[in-house]
């Protein structure tokens, strides 16, 4: 493209030149002066197609940086979906596990089958594995 724009700025120049030689409103100055026209019209019109390329190329430059910038932020959203998932199930799991140790340490101390420890009571009536 640079060098069809190159050549058409010769072009324009060496009509100019032959522009300056002729009398104004004589026949070969009005043809000559069209000749001009249309070739600056050519030029011009090479521009507009250079710039409307470069804008297209910038935009697809930018979708596709915006695109890869989704991707990147699903995945981070899929990490902390599943870190939450896993700090939950823990939340679950982790005082449900705790609590089935000391009732079951409790209840072996306590295998007469009434209820004397005092601290084996009070810490059944703590015992609450709902979510607060």
């Amino acid at each position: 493209m640079d060098d069809i724009k190159t050549k058409l700025d010769e072009r324009i120049e060496e009509a100019l030149e032959a522009l300056k030689n002729l009398t104004p409103g004589s026949r070969e100055y009005d043809n000559a002066a069209n000749h001009l026209a249309t070739l600056y019209r050519l030029s011009m019109e090479e521009t507009e197609k250079e710039r409307t390329f470069q804008r297209n190329c910038d935009r697809d430059i930018l979708e596709t940086r915006e695109l890869e910038l989704k991707i990147a932020q699903l995945e981070d959203q899929k990490k902390d979906r599943w870190w939450r998932l896993g700090l939950e199930a823990a939340g679950l799991v982790l005082p449900m596990a705790f609590y089935a140790v000391w009732m079951r340490r409790g209840f072996k101390f306590e295998e007469t089958g009434t209820f004397t420890s005092t601290t084996f009571r009070g810490l059944f009536n703590k015992f609450k594995p709902t979510k607060k």
